[in-house]
């Protein structure tokens, strides 16, 4: 398989969503919605990225190791990556019932104008 190229990575994740926290390595963290979702990190040398810490990496990011590559790759985009986290339940909606119950409750005591 082919490494990735540790720079295009962080700024392809940069470019995605994620944000970059403190530390020793580059740590991204990806937030949806205002919910914490998952972090992971490269190493601040930008060296490449081989099968070993794609498959961490990708883990780390819950999506397969094939999806993670093309992610980085940007031939997949943040749309994407928050479909393939629903698909993997790992962002869930709302029941329908709490949908409904939370826009009634957001418009009660709005006047109208």
């Amino acid at each position: 398989m082919a490494a990735l190229n540790g720079k295009e990575t962080r700024q392809s994740l940069l470019s995605k969503g994620f944000v970059e926290g403190p530390g020793d390595h580059h740590f991204f963290e990806f937030w949806h919605e205002g919910t914490f979702i998952t972090r992971t990190r490269t190493s601040r040398n930008d060296q490449l990225i081989h099968d070993g810490l794609i498959s961490a990496m990708s883990k780390q990011c819950k999506v397969s190791s094939s999806f993670f590559k093309e992610f980085a790759r940007c031939t997949k985009s943040k749309d994407d990556y928050v479909a393939e986290l629903k698909r993997n339940s790992v962002i869930t909606q709302p029941p329908p019932e709490e949908a409904k119950k939370k826009d009634t409750s957001e418009t009660k005591g709005k006047k109208k104008k």
